[in-house]
């Protein structure tokens, strides 16, 4: 079996297997060591945790944090049943982060809640969202650096295939009212109990696979920066992690509507796999593009009028398809030689005024937009000073675009398998509803945001990047299943 092979069939729950196919396809050293001692996945997963805690622990403090969310195994109650577990065998407290809160965010608050219940912890056990999962994450690894030492072992229980979050080393944390995706921590152990996942919301499951339809957009994003110098860290094993299973997941979509344990389980896998890909790579690229990048302006004008949010994956996925449609504009219709090349680099004078007013439409005050400034400026300075690999990537564009068409899939496959799913596939089936002028700012918009260069930059900055471009977009997208 080759190295691609080995990849291509990982078992997320070998580690050291895993580990072993890594170093094989890793002969620069690139990728980053995979922090995780134990995974499982299987309908006894659960019953594991005495002896996964005990596996880790360095004192007799056992601390259970969780969200106030109720959630169920079967007709029984989970946090209670994981309590029990834990109690029999160990001193154990509860802590309940964000109690008093009409919604718990990954935020200041929460943070030092959690950051104060973990302190001088033997072990730590998470059960609940992906969000509380993060704010642990963090929390115990801020709570290791204060005390000098390396962060408490800690223990996931999964509670919904619905993010990657479970196995990753990173947060997604709100600052200044912008999301965030920071370095964290590993889990030390990963249980991922069928019956768990087979019990949660329908929606939850179905917005996981929804945030793996990415696997079919981002990584070209990932490439595209490194083929025009910038960002030199695209590593191709992350993303061959994943693509396999991943397509038999988009074949055996409709066994997720059936909530088929089977397909829950392939599922489950490949979101397992998908935290270990954005760890190893030590970045999100290998699953966060464009189409995530769509979805965080979303929230963020949600957020800005106090709404609630779509559940991420799903919005995901919507984005995702979308963005889909305008790799295929990309690659069939993109010709560098049309393109002036000193449009292609603006002044910092002509894109400050630029990013503050695209930001200012959710947020007068300006502090949204002072912070994607600051990050823009950054990015806009990288892609000066990489002008001489700009231009020579632009000059072999057709070998580039090669490579991009073998990596993206047909709008139309990810709409049909969101379909199948019964998932979201516009922004107008998404709960709650993305109304139009939202979704039109959030497309126009993304590129704005962050210091990573995109498809949309790309575009952009080739003047294919505005409103009349937008609405063809979105007609494309209509035509494949998709759109507003």
């Amino acid at each position: 079996m080759t190295i691609a092979q080995k990849l291509a069939d990982a078992d997320p729950t070998d580690l050291e297997g895993l580990r072993s196919s890594l170093r094989a396809s890793d002969s620069e050293a690139r990728l980053l060591p995979l922090g995780m001692s134990r995974i499982e996945i299987g309908d006894g997963a659960l019953d594991s945790l005495p002896e996964a805690v005990a596996g880790v622990a360095r004192g007799p403090g056992v601390v259970l944090v969780m969200d106030a969310t109720p959630m169920w195994r079967g007709t029984e109650d989970l946090k209670g049943r994981v309590a029990a577990l834990l109690a029999g065998r160990f001193g154990m407290r509860r802590a309940v982060i964000g109690t008093g809160r009409a919604a718990l965010h990954a935020d200041d608050e929460a943070l030092a809640e959690a950051e104060a219940a973990v302190a001088g912890a033997g072990c730590v056990v998470v059960v609940g969202s992906g969000t509380i999962t993060d704010v642990c994450k963090e929390a115990t690894a801020r709570a290791g650096r204060r005390a000098g030492e390396g962060p408490p072992p800690l223990v996931v229980v999964q509670t919904a295939a619905s993010v990657n979050a479970f196995s990753d080393d990173m947060a997604v944390l709100l600052k200044a009212g912008t999301k965030r995706t920071v370095p964290s921590r590993w889990p030390d152990v990963l249980l991922v109990d069928l019956p768990v996942i087979a019990d949660a919301p329908p929606a939850m499951n179905l917005a996981g696979f929804g945030d793996l339809v990415s696997m079919w957009t981002a990584p070209a994003d990932w490439y595209l920066a490194s083929a025009l110098g910038m960002d030199d860290s695209y590593h191709a094993a992350p993303v061959e992690l994943l693509r396999k299973g991943g397509r038999r997941l988009l074949d055996d979509a409709a066994g997720l509507r059936q909530r088929d344990l089977g397909a829950l389980e392939k599922l489950a896998r490949v979101l397992t796999l998908s935290g270990i890909s954005l760890g190893v790579a030590g970045k999100t690229s290998p699953l966060s593009g464009t189409e995530h990048l769509i979805s965080h302006l979303v929230d963020m004008a949600a957020e800005q009028s106090d709404l609630p949010l779509a559940l991420h994956g799903a919005q995901v996925a919507v984005a995702a398809v979308t963005v889909a449609s305008a790799w295929q504009m990309l690659v069939d219709h993109f010709d560098p030689s049309t393109v002036d090349p000193d449009r292609l680099f603006p002044s910092k004078g002509d894109m400050e005024p630029a990013v503050r007013e695209a930001f200012s439409v959710i947020d007068p005050s300006g502090e949204i937009g002072e912070e994607c400034w600051h990050d823009y400026r950054k990015k806009l300075a990288s892609w000066h000073a990489a002008r001489p690999r700009v231009e020579t990537a632009l000059r072999r564009w057709p070998e580039h675009r090669a490579k991009i068409g073998e990596m993206v899939m047909p709008p139309e496959r990810l709409a049909g398998a969101l379909r199948e799913a019964g998932a979201p596939v516009r922004f107008s089936e998404l709960d709650p509803p993305v109304g139009p002028e939202v979704a039109r700012w959030a497309l126009k918009n993304c590129h704005l945001m962050r210091n990573r260069f995109t498809l949309a930059d790309l575009l952009f900055l080739a003047g294919h990047w505005n409103d009349d471009s937008v609405e063809e977009l979105l007609e494309r997208s209509a035509s494949a299943g998709g759109g507003l």
